[in-house]
């Protein structure tokens, strides 16, 4: 064989088909990096969806939790006019137990109303009696 005929054997690439092999390898970079968004996105996706149902199911235990807690609050107002009636004036416990307790409510109210994404007692401390003064202006016990 002649040095011709090896040349003509061997086969160039064109244009069309560098243009193919480019093709293919984009396509390829675009599949690798599409399956990574979708990765991606299904990680933001379980993440938003594990937040989405810790909120609801600490909503339906706060809101729960409000409900007896409102029927606790009946019950002390009833109390304190009982012993309204009998003595003649209130009851200094149940008066800073009843104010403790409406602020805990309204702060369930909050949650549960999206007005606040912080979570009230049992996920943060009782602070409900911090700096209230009693009376006679003595911090209360």
């Amino acid at each position: 064989m002649s040095d011709q005929n090896k040349n003509d054997d061997v086969v160039e690439p064109t244009t069309e088909s560098k243009t193919k092999a480019e093709t293919v390898i984009e396509a390829e970079a675009e599949e690798i990096n599409s399956n990574k968004e979708a990765s991606d996105s299904e990680t933001k996706g379980t993440k938003l969806n594990n937040d989405v149902l810790t909120r609801i199911l600490v909503t339906l235990l706060f809101a729960l939790i409000g409900w007896v807690s409102l029927w606790v609050f009946g019950v002390v107002v009833l109390v304190q006019f009982g012993f309204l009636l009998i003595t003649g004036h209130a009851n200094k416990n149940l008066k800073a137990f009843s104010g403790e307790l409406g602020q805990y409510l309204s702060d369930i109210i909050k949650y549960v109303g999206f007005q606040s994404d912080e979570k009230p007692f049992p996920f943060q401390g009782w602070h409900y009696d911090d700096d209230q003064k009693s009376e006679n202006g003595e911090p209360a016990k």
